[in-house]
């Protein structure tokens, strides 16, 4: 529900997008910052995998930092923060209620991102956890969770105090990863970093359960939130079935924390088996929400914004995709083929960027506009339609040659009678064409940064300006 179905004067509504406007707008620009960032460090790593000689000589740069860091970077720096936005936004615009406590959400977003300079630093400092998604050293996490708190409480406050008392499927999706998010970190963070941390093959369970859930949950939630809240919006239909999304939430809130680990990996049988077994029931659940956004777009013709869900379609496929491939992967004969290859990367390009990075921005390009009242840039290289398709276009290619490529480069590594210098040679080709992919998105990223930054300085120059007319009116 919205201003276009709604009772609400438009007055109201405008009321209702002031008192979001410098939150959302700070979140946004931090998350697009951490974006830039994050792309950088990745297209500086694709070049390392076939120039190691490139920037050699310093440690701080090596390929073995600057992957974890242009992940966490991503995960903690651009997903949750505009995560957080897309929350709020909804949270107003489906509940009717203006944002509670914005002083205690910028206080947490201070803290959020101080923590994570200070984690990335320490992490390309020597810090390195080894643990995937909780890369950054210990100490940031009880900071990453008391920013939570001061974020995620005004968020509930202001989901009771809404108007409107009806609960849409994207409100499940959202609020269950976002409140599923401090649990896991809580959890992880205690089990891996405290002074009596767990021993032995429990790291690795407890390590993966993190990624699973980060990966299927937290961010997946956040992406089937918000394809479950555009597919409506821009087709002008309603969602076909509540009920198949709410067997698909429990479905994957149940099993969507126990994926990802392979029958092949050196860990207790059962562990895999039940990994595989969870994974196929996230792909069957997959297929549920497939099967009901088709029918929701059936008969819609071309929306409201027909670009705009281009996009939302491709990337609800990425995740539908995402999803097939790991419970396929999960498979031992699959699983002895991939584990070890570039497969793995691709599949993570395909469900964080191509998926849930696609549609965060989707959502950027939604909202922003309305609440700043700054249109978006309708032609050249800040057009809209000119930074996706340079986004998705390389997110696409990086994991289409991740996939292929993986396949072809596990299968030479099963082969005995190949040595390592052909493996390596196998996937070389592939590697060189995805940092053509990487500096795509890299450049879509600063092309993003770039609007957003003018958004925000143009918005900080009218609060100024308002704020000096006021105080030369008041002395008068």
């Amino acid at each position: 529900m919205d201003e276009s179905s709604s009772s609400k004067p438009i007055s109201d509504w405008k009321d209702i997008d002031t008192s979001y406007r410098f939150p959302t707008l700070f979140l946004v620009a931090k998350a697009t910052g951490w974006l830039l960032i994050s792309t950088l460090f990745s297209l500086l790593a694709s070049i390392k995998m076939h120039s190691p000689e490139f920037l050699s000589n310093c440690s701080w740069v090596t390929y073995g930092v600057l992957v974890p860091a242009a992940r966490n970077a991503f995960i903690y720096g651009f997903a949750l923060q505009a995560g957080f936005a897309a929350m709020l936004w909804m949270t107003m615009r489906l509940g009717q209620v203006k944002l509670r406590g914005p002083g205690f959400i910028f206080i947490g977003m201070i803290l959020w991102n101080l923590a994570l300079v200070l984690g990335i630093l320490g992490l390309m400092g020597g810090g390195l956890s080894g643990y995937a998604f909780l890369d950054m050293p210990g100490f940031v996490y009880p900071m990453l969770f008391t920013a939570y708190a001061l974020i995620g409480g005004m968020a509930i406050l202001t989901f009771f105090k809404r108007q409107v008392r009806e609960l849409y499927p994207s409100q499940w999706f959202i609020y269950a990863s976002f409140y599923w998010f401090p649990w896991m970190l809580t959890i992880a963070s205690y089990a891996l970093f405290s002074s009596e941390p767990a021993r032995g093959i429990a790291q690795a369970l407890i390590n993966q359960w993190y990624v699973s859930g980060m990966t299927t949950i937290v961010l997946g939630f956040v992406g089937l939130a918000l394809v479950q809240y555009f597919i409506p919006k821009l087709s002008g239909r309603d969602l076909y079935s509540s009920h198949l999304s709410f067997f698909a939430f429990w479905m994957m809130l149940l099993f969507g924390g126990l994926t990802g680990l392979l029958e092949a990996q050196s860990l207790p049988a059962w562990a895999g088996v039940i990994s595989s077994v969870c994974s196929h029931f996230v792909s069957l659940a997959w297929v549920i929400v497939a099967y009901n956004l088709w029918k929701s777009l059936q008969g819609s013709g071309r929306g409201s914004d027909p670009f705009a869900l281009l996009l939302v379609r491709a990337a609800a496929l990425s995740g539908l995709v995402g999803a097939l491939l790991t419970a396929w992967g999960s498979r031992p004969a699959a699983a002895e083929v991939v584990q070890f290859s570039l497969f793995l990367p691709g599949l993570t390009w395909l469900q964080l960027f191509g998926f849930v990075g696609t549609l965060l921005l989707v959502s950027i390009y939604y909202f922003l506009p309305r609440v700043t009242e700054l249109p978006w840039k309708s032609g050249g290289l800040l057009s809209w339609k000119g930074v996706m398709t340079c986004y998705f276009s390389g997110v696409s290619l990086i994991s289409l040659v991740y996939l292929v490529g993986g396949w072809k480069q596990g299968k030479t590594l099963a082969d005995a009678s190949k040595s390592f210098a052909e493996v390596q040679a196998a996937a070389m080709t592939f590697i060189r064409i995805s940092t053509v992919g990487e500096l795509l998105v890299f450049v879509a990223a600063l092309m993003v940064c770039l609007k957003v930054t003018g958004m925000l300085i143009a918005q900080l120059r009218a609060y100024i300006q308002c704020c000096c007319s006021c105080k030369s009116e008041a002395t008068q």
